[in-house]
């Protein structure tokens, strides 16, 4: 068996690679992390880089592809619930693609930077939490000296796809949008101010956009951080419902996926980890997901998680 050193790359959007030696330490419950930290899903495992350490090696069982009908009897069970309950809820799949050669993987890293300047790209290999790689447009908390900043970044559509955004599209995003300023409003954020909303363009897909700017203390970071995840564009609404949904109906688990990536320093950068996959043995498998409504229709859904793929396939296809 091979074993490889354990490393972390990331970029940051507009500024260059850093490559890191050190490893990865499970934090204790309550613990606030600096530098260089990845959550789960859940928000149950926080795990923070360090220069020196030896780490430990566990063994992850290797992910199960979500086949189609698995995603359709999820998604059935979605709406069902959804048209008695209301709300929304995201389901997600794990897509299993070829992996690139490990010696290959600088290539790989480089052309997601490349082919996705504004996106937040990291690739790190730990014998504690496995080997993963990421590209996500999505940030979470943005700070530096008293200034914050965060995003709703929900409602997606094919970059080619010149159709206008539908009413039910709008009233998602909205939905995220106000979740997040009643948070900070509920935290007491001086200086709050919600701008317009906008469009996106993340590679091969669009977002709908609304970006939000106010004061936020230092020290304070991680707890806002935590305050906001998981914002209803990756759980739902109500999140306590749909984190009880997506529990009872995904059959796998999410680890990092929408978890939480980035940086505390004195500048803090914080992302929701999109478009993320983990690699095993030959294979790259993604994680995608996607919101439901009752009026959801799942073939569509299927294909929008299938676009959301792309931003980490097509790198692989051109490179």
């Amino acid at each position: 068996m091979i074993f490889y050193q354990d490393f972390l790359q990331y970029r940051i959007p507009g500024e260059d690679p850093v490559l890191k030696e050190g490893a990865f330490q499970l934090l204790k419950k309550g613990e606030t992390p600096s530098g260089f930290v990845v959550s789960n899903f859940k928000g149950e495992e926080v795990y923070q880089w360090v220069p020196r350490g030896d780490g430990s090696w566990a063994i992850y069982p290797e992910p199960e592809e979500t086949s189609r009908s698995q995603y359709e009897k999820s998604a059935k069970a979605f709406v069902k619930h959804l048209k008695k309950h209301g709300g929304k809820a995201v389901l997600s799949r794990v897509k299993k693609v070829e992996a690139p050669e490990v010696l290959e993987r600088q290539e790989y890293f480089d052309a997601l930077c490349e082919a996705y300047p504004n996106a937040f790209v990291y690739m790190f290999l730990s014998g504690l939490i496995g080997f993963w790689v990421g590209a996500t447009p999505e940030t979470l908390i943005a700070s530096e000296k008293g200034k914050a900043r965060t995003m709703a970044l929900a409602g997606t559509r094919r970059s080619g796809d010149d159709l206008p955004w539908a009413e039910k599209e709008f009233e998602e995003h909205e939905l995220v949008a106000d979740f997040i300023q009643s948070n900070l409003e509920e935290m007491g954020m001086d200086s709050l101010q919600r701008f317009e909303r906008k469009e996106q363009i993340s590679g091969p897909v669009r977002h709908l956009l609304t970006d939000f700017q106010f004061d936020l203390p230092k020290g304070k970071e991680w707890e806002m951080a935590r305050k906001l995840h998981p914002t209803p564009a990756v759980s739902g609404w109500p999140v306590e419902d749909s984190m009880e949904l997506i529990a009872e109906n995904e059959a796998h688990d999410r680890r990092f996926y929408a978890g939480i990536i980035g940086l505390i320093e004195e500048k803090t950068l914080l992302y929701v980890n999109l478009r993320c996959a983990e690699y095993a043995g030959d294979s790259m498998y993604l994680y995608v997901g996607g919101g439901f409504t009752k009026d959801s229709d799942i073939e569509s859904e299927w294909n929008e998680t299938e676009n959301k793929a792309a931003t980490l396939i097509n790198v692989l296809k051109n490179g």
